[in-house]
């Protein structure tokens, strides 16, 4: 592959390598690469601090074939600030006039690569077994979805709830616990953040395919809070609740779930705490599948509900039980 460059000076790059055949009997599978920036924190930091995002690239790889088919990268104008901080331009090779002339948002982000994918019959819709695959859970669990929730985009399409975790697959091909991230998988010299993240992790999916990795199980994402009950007999782990404080009093757990949007609740996992007259106080319990997930959770403290930000604090299976028993 050569150099990004030539996808720019234009705020969206469409690069279509092979239409797909869909005559075949047997679904083809085919792994979208999904990374994105914001106009704030990267890497391991990457939606903590609720910036919008700015940049988002899809490589689509054949898996038979092991080797790209597509590739859709688009600059994405953000609405609520008008620079970049030098930090952010340094960090993420961004051209900030491009950014800030660009005419698409979010929505329009979305639908175009829908499009796109119509137009190259690479769409789920085609028979096609179509998934996509990110460096870690942060770009999907902890930006594109809770940005999408708060600016009421159009309901993200299925093939953004579930996806594979590269770390995690490398691990479990390798079995190594040493892979923090991709950095430490490979290095690449290209100045372009973004498009520098996307080509490793094609690489390394070449290097696994090629080893006979096989990617199989995806991770899914929580679409729907599901109702339920518990006990105080209940055993709830202790590493997988938080307490949110600040929240609007009409709030109902399906707000609560929206708020926390990209990360997996407990089935009636959250709890809405009451005055000693009967009233919503404005603080809830919550109860997540993994400890991982109430980690990403306390990430979000300070972030919004319209203009109130909500603080978010660790929370102990007894004050749970407390409030939900």
């Amino acid at each position: 592959m050569t150099s990004s460059s030539p996808l720019l000076p234009s705020t969206t790059a469409v690069v279509p390598i092979a239409n797909v055949e869909t005559n075949t009997t047997t679904k083809k599978q085919y792994l979208c690469l999904f990374s994105v920036i914001t106009a704030g924190l990267l890497d391991d930091d990457l939606g903590s601090d609720e910036q919008e995002i700015t940049e988002m690239i899809n490589l689509v790889i054949d898996v038979d074939q092991k080797r790209m088919v597509a590739l859709h990268r688009q600059y994405i104008r953000p609405l609520h600030i008008d620079n970049l901080t030098d930090e952010s331009k340094e960090a993420s090779g961004v051209d900030e006039n491009l950014l800030f002339t660009s005419d698409i948002d979010i929505e329009d982000a979305l639908r175009k690569f829908d499009t796109f994918l119509r137009s190259q019959y690479l769409h789920p819709d085609f028979n096609v077994n179509f998934t996509f695959v990110c460096e870690n859970c942060l770009y999907l669990r902890q930006c594109l979805h809770p940005e999408s929730i708060k600016k009421g985009t159009m309901p993200l399409p299925s093939y953004y709830w579930s996806y594979f975790d590269l770390r995690h697959e490398f691990e479990h091909m390798y079995t190594t616990t040493e892979c923090h991230n991709i950095k430490e998988m490979l290095e690449i010299d290209e100045t372009d953040y973004c498009m520098r993240h996307v080509r490793n992790m094609e690489l390394i999916i070449y290097q696994m395919l090629n080893d006979g990795h096989r990617f199989e199980k995806p991770e899914y994402i929580m679409t729907n809070l599901q109702q339920g009950l518990c006990s105080l007999e209940d055993n709830i782990e202790e590493s997988t609740v938080v307490r949110a404080r600040g929240l609007p009093w009409q709030c109902t757990d399906q707000d609560v779930a929206k708020f926390f949007r990209g990360l997996d609740i407990e089935k009636g996992g959250v709890a809405l705490c009451l005055s000693s007259q009967g009233r919503r106080n404005g603080e809830a319990l919550v109860r997540f599948v993994t400890a991982e997930h109430r980690e990403l959770a306390l990430r979000r403290h300070k972030h919004h509900i319209g203009q109130r930000y909500i603080e978010v604090y660790k929370a102990s299976g007894r004050d749970f039980l407390n409030v939900a028993g």
